[in-house]
């Protein structure tokens, strides 16, 4: 994650078995909201990014069989899901923690990106359980995770490694 005039940078990757399984990029405005969303897998790569009016989002996944156009309602309520991926869910919650007191909890307007960069529009209950801790769960789906954010809003991951960006 880097701080920027424009925003916050997010960038990571994810292996499995020694294969390299996504690349990520997450790119936010001053405001703490999605900017620009590129995520490669093994399905190909997406990219989308808000519309300048704000009411949609728009982008496109290429893959072996060509260009699929991906284009959603949006607003500045809808956040960013990638399945099985902490970072965007991370970024959502960071930005709640400055409206959401610990015991409350909010119904999130998503859409959420699966290893095959399918997009699905849905909604997450998301609950502040602690000060750094919070539940987050797919209602439809009858899934329910739990995440720890630690400086700046970055997930605390067991096995992570950290590079600083600059020496």
């Amino acid at each position: 994650m880097a701080e920027g005039t424009r925003g916050r940078r997010w960038r990571a990757t994810a292996t499995a078995d020694g294969h390299l399984t996504h690349v990520l990029l997450l790119e936010l405005d001053n405001d703490g909201r999605p900017s620009r969303l590129e995520l490669t897998t093994e399905a190909g790569m997406l990219t989308l990014h808000p519309e300048p009016d704000g009411r949609s989002i728009e982008g496109n996944v290429v893959h072996a069989r060509g260009v699929r156009p991906l284009q959603f309602r949006w607003s500045p309520d809808h956040e960013l899901e990638i399945v099985d991926r902490p970072i965007a869910t991370s970024v959502m919650l960071h930005r709640l923690s400055g409206s959401v007191r610990v015991g409350e909890g909010e119904t999130i307007d998503i859409l959420s990106i699966d290893a095959a960069l399918t997009v699905r529009p849905g909604s997450r209950v998301v609950r502040r359980i602690a000060d750094a801790r919070w539940e987050v769960a797919d209602l439809s789906a009858g899934t329910q995770s739990t995440i720890e954010l630690g400086a700046h809003g970055i997930p605390r991951f067991r096995d992570a490694q950290e590079w600083p960006l600059e020496p």
